[in-house]
């Protein structure tokens, strides 16, 4: 099938903020409703889904360099015919999870090779026990391993499961708190997408109505927090899209009991929603139990139910122009280059006796510096700021943050940029030190922690530690540094005694 595109789409293809047709050649998937899609090696893959009638487990490429649409064949058994399934890429495959056969809800696990060109049933070893067999679930792929979420067994369910690529077993996946005070509530039809180290769910459907509840889990400290945001987020909604694109979070289409079109943007830099205003082309109609995927700068949407019929059109939006002729940006590299360097320097700082070449436009980016410079301080007329108390490495850290964002945090010299961001008034760096410091927190570190979090007043860096230690009080409490920190602070060892 070759896609007939009306003239104007033709110039939006290298536009930014952009809507417009894809391009395709060959034969398309037909019509259906509750597929999936991944991408991988610049395709995408669908499988199965609903086409009105039946249930069907046909296997489709498209090729985002040549346009082209191709039906995969194997001379093995790929997944019985399905819907309400999930599918995730590991290294080059394409695994496919339970799903819907048109009579039972499944939890049989697929393996496709793009080299071999070959399916196989994935049997799990150990003693992991995989998730119920299900339909309407969520998963995604972290550091080697697939997370499986909520979906529908016969109940609505919220549990966690984990399986392992590299292990081959399943495991559920708990809460480091121990408890499942903060979890979402159990529901199907939902989004989870992974950004950064993290996975935010988004909505879904609990039984009784749709849901526009915003949840994250964090792998690092594995613990699920409400997302207390701003702005106005999409009305309640199930089987919609969720895409990651740099820093933000996108959700298109779905159902509020009737089929919707409309497109979000979730900053997490700003923790803000906005409605996404295109600058052209025309979007995709109202639907739900589509697919959306990210490739190459945009956003695709393929298929889905408008409420009244199955659908197999091909929309993409482009976050960003096509700028395959510019050069990348050098901004940063040349602010970089800048780092104690003599040309167009405007301050000297003296740290351990070696001077600092600095710039005051970039320093004041501290609300510290920006004071001791264009302030009425006796510095701001000096050649030369002497900085006492402050390590060369430690400042060269911080100025390369001001000048560049990049936080070059380790957990050797957390504790230090951390004390450095407080008496600099770097909020930012400050919270990137402290996650740091919390992600590394153990029995032999938490009291020198502890004792640190409370000179500094950094009040949530001492509640957390506080909590962990008198969590581990046993186990901490013998260790060499637990006793320092009571010889240096009599009162935080009472305090911590009269929590127990």
């Amino acid at each position: 099938m070759v896609e007939v595109r009306h003239p104007e789409e033709e110039s939006l293809d290298s536009k930014a903020w952009c809507w417009s047709a894809v391009p395709s050649q060959g034969k398309a998937p037909c019509q259906r409703s509750l597929h999936t899609g991944a991408v991988l090696d610049s395709a995408l893959y669908v499988f199965g889904g609903y086409d009105g009638v039946q249930r069907t487990h046909d296997f489709y490429k498209y090729c985002f360099k040549s346009h082209r649409w191709a039906q995969i064949a194997t001379q093995d058994s790929p997944p019985s015919p399905r819907d309400r399934h999930i599918s995730v890429v590991h290294d080059r495959s394409i695994f496919i999870h339970g799903g819907y056969d048109g009579y039972n809800r499944v939890n049989d696990f697929y393996e496709y090779n793009i080299d071999s060109n070959t399916w196989s049933e994935v049997i799990s070893s150990g003693n992991g026990v995989p998730p119920t067999a299900r339909h309407s679930h969520a998963a995604v792929v972290y550091d080697g391993c697939m997370y499986v979420f909520a979906g529908y067994d016969g109940l609505y369910r919220n549990d966690f499961h984990r399986f392992s690529f590299e292990a081959n077993t399943w495991a559920q996946v708990v809460d480091s708190l121990g408890t499942c005070e903060h979890w979402p509530k159990p529901r199907y039809r939902t989004t989870a997408t992974v950004l950064g180290d993290k996975m935010l769910v988004f909505g879904g459907h609990d039984g009784s109505r749709q849901l526009n509840d915003f949840y994250c889990w964090d792998f690092k400290v594995c613990t699920w927090t409400e997302v207390d945001c701003m702005g106005s987020p999409p009305s309640p909604r199930d089987s919609h899209v969720a895409v990651a694109y740099h820093n933000s979070l996108f959700i298109f289409g779905g159902s509020t009991g009737n089929a919707k079109s409309d497109f979000y943007e979730f900053k997490t830099v700003e923790n803000r929603w906005f409605p996404v205003t295109p600058t052209g082309g025309t979007p995709p109609s109202s639907r739900f139990c589509h697919i959306g995927v990210v490739q190459n700068k945009c956003f695709y949407i393929f298929g889905g139910y408008d409420g009244s019929q199955r659908l197999n059109d091909f929309k993409m939006f482009r976050f960003e122009a096509d700028t395959s002729e510019i050069p990348n940006s050098t901004l940063l590299q040349d602010l970089e280059a800048l780092i104690n360097q003599d040309s167009f320097s405007d301050v000297t700082f003296v740290v351990e006796d070696q001077k600092v070449f600095g710039h005051k436009f970039l320093m004041s980016r501290s609300s510290y510096f920006s004071a001791l410079l264009a302030g009425g301080m006796a510095e701001s007329s000096s050649k030369e700021v002497v900085l006492s108390g402050v390590s060369l490495a430690g400042f060269l850290l911080v100025q390369k943050y001001l000048y560049t964002d990049k936080a070059e945090v380790t957990l050797e010299n957390a504790m230090e940029l951390f004390e450095l961001a407080d008496r600099f008034c770097i909020e930012r760096l400050k919270r990137i030190c402290e996650l740091t410091i919390l992600n590394s927190i153990s029995v032999e570190n938490a009291p020198n922690i502890l004792l640190a979090a409370d000179q500094l007043s950094a009040r949530t860096l001492r509640d957390t530690t506080m909590r962990f230690i008198l969590e581990k009080f046993d186990a901490a409490s013998k260790t060499q540094a637990f006793i320092e920190m009571g010889r240096a602070n009599v009162e935080l060892l009472l305090e911590i005694l009269s929590k127990r």
